[in-house]
């Protein structure tokens, strides 16, 4: 429960930062999850802020939330996000955060990197990949969102 709490807070104090940020977005996510030779499905949801900090860098938080498609057990957890824009439209970035998996009452450290594109005004399509480093599970998720 302290890590939902934790998690909220940090996107609502994303969510409240002055104009100088640079994008707030909500994101919906699908793909595969595997470890051990098995592999499952997977949906989330994130909700995240970047933040420019120079030049074309970037700094981000994200909560998430993730789970298979029968809607059990969610893996929620919180992200850093650093990265660098490769154009008005594209950025690039490494990642860091923790999760905690409810149905296993287990928690975990997790790196990636991903791939944001913008597609028009509003809306982006991503690719993520993550690894949780003491359980050896691999994520990989394609997202489309909405950015603000």
């Amino acid at each position: 429960m302290r890590l939902v709490n934790f998690a909220a807070v940090a996107a609502l104090a994303a969510l409240a930062t002055p104009a100088q940020a640079d994008e707030t977005r909500v994101e919906v996510r699908t793909g595969i999850v595997w470890c051990c030779g098995v592999s499952d499905e997977t949906i989330g949801l994130a909700v995240g802020h970047d933040f420019d900090v120079g030049g074309d860098m970037f700094v981000g938080v994200e909560a998430v939330a993730d789970t298979d498609f029968d809607f059990v057990d969610p893996t929620i957890g919180i992200n850093a996000r650093l990265g660098t824009k490769l154009s008005e439209e594209t950025k690039v970035f490494v990642l860091g955060g923790y999760a905690y998996e409810t149905g296993f009452d287990f928690d975990d450290a997790l790196i990636g990197a991903g791939l944001q594109h913008n597609i028009g005004e509003k809306a982006l399509l991503s690719l993520q990949y993550q690894r949780y480093l003491d359980t050896d599970v691999n994520r990989v998720a394609v997202g489309f969102g909405l950015r603000f």
